[in-house]
């Protein structure tokens, strides 16, 4: 069976046992704050997991906010012993007159067993089915590819100084040379410095620097007595040359938190679209101009706003002195943030009902 990271054993295991846990009574205690739960309109009194679900998707058929799906899992007081996960062929059943409001189970509202009566059907394996918060397929090399340097030049950072026989540049399956490698680390990703993200409040102030994915590489030589590495491509994005940079290749790392607000004092705006786009929709990466800095983390539900402008107002009759007063924001989408640097940090677009374009408002939702 496969390992899966604590961040998703403790999602599911929440949901499929109601356990209370400490991520999750938080994720409540924010939540109540932000008003009572509402159930979307239509929303049905069971659905069965198929295979593509996640978990907001399916928390989106039940509930007006499917971000705050936490707080509707029915909870006891049984301590986890043998944690179902969620898979393709189990029914979510929706209890609309639980004594705290409504709530989403894998029993049928009114049976008194904690666990799902499974049925004589075929299941898919847990194991290799269990679904995740949000659709992975989006992010799973953001993940772990480079998105973002400090700084333009990095002095310290892996490159790439030579190429075999004077090329000018080299694709996959050949040699390239490289110095400042750490010792004992054999995969490397190689990229190069792209286009400075700027603050959208401030034209002067770089967030940093976008890291263009160029390829990837496996020591054969190693970097030693003052000679120069030599490493084997071992994959190529875009033909690499001399000047490339090298940082160690990411390890894939499971990505299904429990979803939480971001910091109620969040006032952050969207600083670019990933890909260089002007604007973006649904399952579209964004980058805000907030990180570590404000307090941001992976996970984080951020609210997406637009200003509308000023309205121009002379009175009832049309002769008083022009008046200009500020309109009210329209909402119009969420993010979840999946990748988080020092000032800067990466968010799915989960739902949009308008483009998302730079300069928009982020706050908490």
């Amino acid at each position: 069976m496969k390992r899966f990271s604590s961040a998703l054993f403790l999602a599911l295991a929440a949901l499929t046992t109601g356990v209370v846990l400490p991520a999750l009574a938080q994720t409540q205690d924010a939540s109540v704050a932000k008003g009572k739960l509402e159930l979307a309109e239509n929303a049905p009194d069971s659905y069965t997991v198929v295979k593509g679900d996640t978990l907001w998707g399916i928390s989106g058929k039940f509930l007006k906010s499917p971000w705050r799906w936490p707080e509707v899992w029915k909870l006891n007081t049984d301590q986890i012993k043998n944690p179902h996960w969620i898979y393709p062929g189990q029914v979510i059943y929706l209890d609309r007159n639980g004594p705290n409001g409504p709530t989403l189970s894998l029993t049928p509202p009114g049976s008194s067993s904690t666990y799902e009566r499974l049925s004589p059907r075929v299941y898919e394996s847990p194991a290799g089915g269990a679904i995740s918060t949000v659709p992975l397929q989006y992010i799973q090399t953001l993940l772990i590819e480079p998105l973002v340097t400090d700084t333009a030049s990095p002095g310290d950072a892996g490159t790439v100084i030579g190429l075999p026989e004077d090329r000018v540049i080299v694709g996959a399956n050949e040699t390239i040379f490289a110095r400042n490698l750490v010792t004992g680390q054999d995969a490397w990703t190689i990229y190069r410095p792209g286009k400075p993200i700027k603050d959208p409040l401030n034209e002067k102030l770089v967030l940093g620097y976008e890291a263009v994915l160029v390829g990837n590489a496996r020591v054969t030589t190693p970097e030693t007595g003052g000679k120069a590495a030599a490493l084997q491509v071992t994959k190529v994005k875009h033909e690499i040359s001399t000047g490339d940079r090298l940082l160690p290749t990411g390890k894939e790392t499971a990505f299904s938190p429990v979803p939480r607000a971001a910091p109620r004092d969040l006032d952050a705006r969207v600083a670019s679209i990933y890909g260089g786009l002007d604007e973006t929709g649904r399952y579209g990466v964004i980058t805000l101009n907030a990180g570590r800095d404000k307090g941001v983390e992976p996970g984080q539900v951020v609210a997406l706003d637009r200003f509308r402008g000023n309205a121009t107002y002379r009175g009832a009759d049309g002769g008083d002195k022009a008046q200009s007063i500020a309109l009210p924001s329209e909402r119009y989408g969420m993010v979840m943030v999946f990748r988080v640097f020092n000032r800067l940090s990466y968010a799915l677009v989960l739902d949009s009902s308008l483009p998302v374009r730079v300069g928009d408002n982020a706050t908490a939702p």
